[in-house]
């Protein structure tokens, strides 16, 4: 199958360009020349600056409203660029990383969404963003808030991943942030590689379209991977790749539609009855009870992984405090907004305009001004 990564503003693009580091098609897209130029794998011809006419290459500031406008006056130049790389084949699915809470990639990540629906009617198009922390303050909470309603109307699903994530271990912010994108990276790069490879049983492309294709819900990637020699239960190590953290999102895996599974392993390790005493367990769990599996017994393989992507999620702890948080806020500012337009139109009412004031014949210096000076003398002296 054949996925196309497309990075949008400062986050979008550090994701997308490990996408490439691990030979995947990926563009870069934002509007700050500097961002663009600090990625080290996505080649210069496939980093796209929009937005340059209003913002001189230097970023929207975290500006959603500024990131919507800059993809929507370069969205021509996007979109021939993309079918450049597109060219005759077909493209399975539009990956789109990006971050929840900037500038660029809130707004502009729906406008592109949007446009690739339109251009590609068999593609998927599928959202992978960072959901702000809680520390970053209101503003990025209200544009991820935003942005979840906007991509839910457009994209077949949101992979949202939570930074909260980041203040769990002790890493510098740096590398919190590498992490998780690393991780990212890893699990849907370890999905795509198994699909349409021959196996025991096989998953293809129109598998994990038909999963995905999840009517603009969330979805999350579960995985694991451990040494075949020290596995104790093949079932405990396939049961702990969904009830992880998956991509770094509370979720209630209980309200998924959709499942897929993947085991890669030494084949003396992937025991029959273990593998579906796991997988009989995750159908009785999901409320779809649909599942997807794929068994790819490999000699050559030491270590057994496991990769579950759920789909058609709508309980996440995750997204749920952002949109409440995000709505609460929304509505105080309208109300306080409201209300000092109320205040201002009470305190101005009654006043006059100038014409009303000062009469049109007024002429200069005959103004009702007696007082003050003109050439030297007071006009009460003419």
């Amino acid at each position: 199958m054949r996925a196309l990564i497309i990075g949008v503003g400062q986050c979008g693009t550090k994701i997308a360009d490990l996408f490439s580091l691990v030979d995947f098609e990926a563009l870069a897209i934002n509007t700050s020349r500097g961002d663009l130029d600090y990625l080290r794998y996505i080649p210069a011809e496939r980093r796209i600056l929009i937005g340059e006419s209003i913002t001189g290459g230097k970023g929207v500031n975290a500006n959603p409203i500024l990131g919507r406008e800059a993809m929507k006056r370069d969205l021509p130049m996007v979109m021939k660029k993309i079918n450049s790389v597109v060219g005759y084949e077909d493209v399975d699915i539009f990956f789109l990383t990006f971050g929840f809470g900037g500038g660029t990639g809130a707004g502009g990540t729906p406008v592109l969404a949007e446009a690739l629906k339109g251009e590609y009617p068999d593609s998927l198009v599928v959202a992978i963003g960072a959901l702000p922390l809680k520390e970053e303050g209101i503003r990025p909470t209200i544009n991820a808030a935003i942005t979840i309603d906007k991509l839910s109307k457009i994209a077949d699903s949101i992979i949202a991943i939570d930074n909260n994530k980041l203040k769990e271990g002790n890493d510098d912010i740096s590398k919190a942030y590498e992490r998780i994108n690393y991780t990212i990276v890893e699990r849907i790069a370890s999905l795509l590689a198994l699909v349409d490879i021959p196996g025991e049983q096989t998953l293809d492309a129109s598998d994990l379209k038909f999963v995905l294709k999840a009517f603009g819900s969330f979805a999350t990637v579960g995985y694991a991977k451990a040494d075949a020699g020290k596995i104790k239960s093949l079932s405990r190590l396939i049961i702990k790749s969904f009830e992880s953290e998956g991509l770094y999102l509370e979720a209630n895996i209980e309200s998924a539609l959709y499942g897929l599974v993947a085991i890669h392993g030494p084949p003396e390790v992937m025991k029959a009855n273990e593998i579906f005493e796991a997988l009989d367990y995750l159908t009785g769990k999901i409320r779809g009870k649909q599942i997807f599996r794929g068994f790819y017994p490999d000699p050559k393989e030491r270590e057994v992984e496991v990769v579950t992507l759920l789909s058609g999620i709508y309980e996440s702890r995750s997204i749920e405090d952002i949109v409440r948080t995000g709505k609460v806020y929304a509505q105080s500012f309208m109300r306080a907004k409201e209300e000092a337009e109320k205040a201002k139109r009470k305190l101005l009412s009654g006043l006059p305009d100038f014409d009303d004031v000062y009469p049109a014949e007024t002429e200069l210096y005959n103004g009702p001004f007696p007082d003050v000076e003109v050439g030297g003398r007071r006009r009460n002296d003419e």
